[in-house]
C-alpha cells in the first residue's frame, strides 16, 4: 500500500468509527448556539454482496441537537421527525475511495437546513467502514447498484417517504463517487483515454490511475462491456473532483442533465487535464463550473485538530487555504445550483 493510500484511510477508517460510537450530546450551552433543523438517521441496506450502512439527513422542526461523536460534532438531531410541512427534493451522495458519508456530514447537514433529503450510502467493499474489495472492477461495478439501492430504500422507508418529492432527485459525487454520479447518468466505461494515460505520463498519478497493480485501466478491461447500473430519475449531478477518465467520451456527450462541476487548484492528487477538465469539453453542454483553493482533499470537511497530524495528507492545507470558509463558500453555492435544477 502507497503511503498516500495508507494516510487516507488511516483517517477514514477514523471517521468510519463515529458510525458506531457511542455518541454524547454536547452541553446545553453549546447546542443552544449550534444551526438547527436538521435531522439524520441510518439505514441498513442489503446488497448481494452484503449488508451496508446509509446516512440520512432531512429537515426537521425540532430544534437541532449536534452530538459529539469521538471528536466529531455532528450538526443534526438523531432519529428526530421529517419536517411535517412540505416536499423536499432528494440528493443522492457517494463518497470517495476509501472514505465515508461522515467525511462530509457538513455539506449534508447544511442541505438539510435548506430542505434537501441526502441520502448518503457508505459503499460496501470501498468504505472505511468495511473491509475494502480485492479488485477494483468489483468496486466499479459494485458503487452504482448500491447507490442506487441505498435511494430506494430511503424513498421507501416510513418515516421519510412521505415527505420526499421522487420527481425531484439530484446527485452529488465527491472523487470515485463522481465516477458513480456519471455513472447513474448513463456514462459507459472505456479504457482508451485512462490506458494511454496511465501507462505514460499517469504513472505516478494514483488518483486517477490507481495503483500499479489492479489500476483503473486493469478493471475496465477486466469490465469490457459491462453495463453499469443507471438511474433515470436523476435530474442534475453535483461532481466535487471526479475520477471521469475512465468513461467512453461518446457516451459522456449523450449526458444531457445539468452538472456542476468543482475542482481544486492543485491537482497534483489527481490530474485536472484527464479528469474534470477532460470532462467538461467532452459534455454536449458546459457545466457550470468553479475552482477552489486547495488540493483534492480540500472536499472533506475540516478535521479536528488531534487528528491533522495523523493524517497530513487529508487533513492539511496550505498556509493560505482556509478549509471552513472554502466549505461555506461552496456549499452555499451547490444548494443555489440544486435549488434552481431541482
Amino acid at each position: 500500500m502507497t503511503k498516500t493510500r495508507a494516510a487516507g484511510r488511516s483517517v477514514l477508517a477514523f471517521l468510519a468509527l463515529m458510525l458506531v460510537t457511542v455518541a454524547a450530546p454536547l452541553s446545553a450551552a453549546d447546542a443552544a448556539t449550534a444551526e438547527r433543523q436538521a435531522g439524520v438517521l441510518r439505514l441498513q441496506v442489503a446488497d448481494e454482496d452484503g449488508p451496508f450502512d446509509v446516512m440520512v439527513w432531512y429537515p426537521t422542526d425540532v430544534p437541532q441537537t449536534p452530538w459529539q461523536a469521538g471528536p466529531f460534532t455532528i450538526a443534526a438531531s438523531r432519529d428526530a421527525p421529517v419536517a411535517a410541512q412540505g416536499w423536499f427534493p432528494v440528493v443522492l451522495f457517494s463518497h470517495g475511495s476509501g472514505g465515508t458519508p461522515l467525511g462530509h456530514r457538513g455539506l449534508a447537514s447544511s442541505l438539510a437546513r435548506k430542505g434537501f433529503v441526502v441520502v448518503a450510502p457508505a459503499h460496501l467493499g470501498d468504505t472505511a467502514t468495511r473491509a475494502r474489495f480485492e479488485k477494483q472492477a468489483q468496486i466499479f461495478t459494485a458503487r452504482p447498484r448500491q447507490a442506487m439501492e441505498a435511494l430506494q430504500a430511503a424513498l421507501q422507508d416510513e418515516r421519510l417517504a412521505g415527505h420526499v418529492d421522487t420527481a425531484r432527485i439530484g446527485m452529488i459525487g465527491y472523487s470515485a463517487g463522481g465516477y458513480t454520479a456519471l455513472a447513474l447518468a448513463g456514462a459507459r466505461l472505456d479504457a482508451t483515454a485512462a490506458s494511454t494515460y496511465c501507462s505514460g505520463a499517469g504513472q505516478g498519478d494514483i488518483g486517477s490511475c490507481g495503483p500499479a497493480q489492479d489500476s483503473v485501466v486493469d478493471a475496465i478491461r477486466q469490465l469490457r462491456s459491462a453495463r453499469l447500473a443507471t438511474e433515470p430519475r436523476l435530474k442534475a449531478l453535483v461532481l466535487m473532483d471526479p475520477l471521469s477518465i475512465v468513461f467512453d467520451r461518446v457516451s459522456l456527450k449523450e449526458i444531457s442533465l445539468p452538472i456542476f462541476l468543482l475542482r481544486p487548484e492543485d491537482d497534483a492528487y489527481m490530474n485536472a487535464s484527464h479528469n474534470a477538465l477532460a470532462l467538461a469539453k467532452g459534455l454536449s453542454f458546459p457545466p457550470q463550473e468553479t475552482v477552489v483553493p486547495g488540493r483534492h482533499f480540500v472536499f472533506i470537511d475540516p478535521c479536528p485538530q488531534e487528528l491533522a497530524a495523523e493524517a497530513p495528507l487529508i487533513c492539511n492545507d496550505e498556509p493560505s487555504v482556509d478549509r471552513a470558509a472554502v466549505h461555506e463558500k461552496f456549499e452555499s453555492e451547490i444548494a443555489a445550483f440544486l435549488e434552481k435544477k431541482l
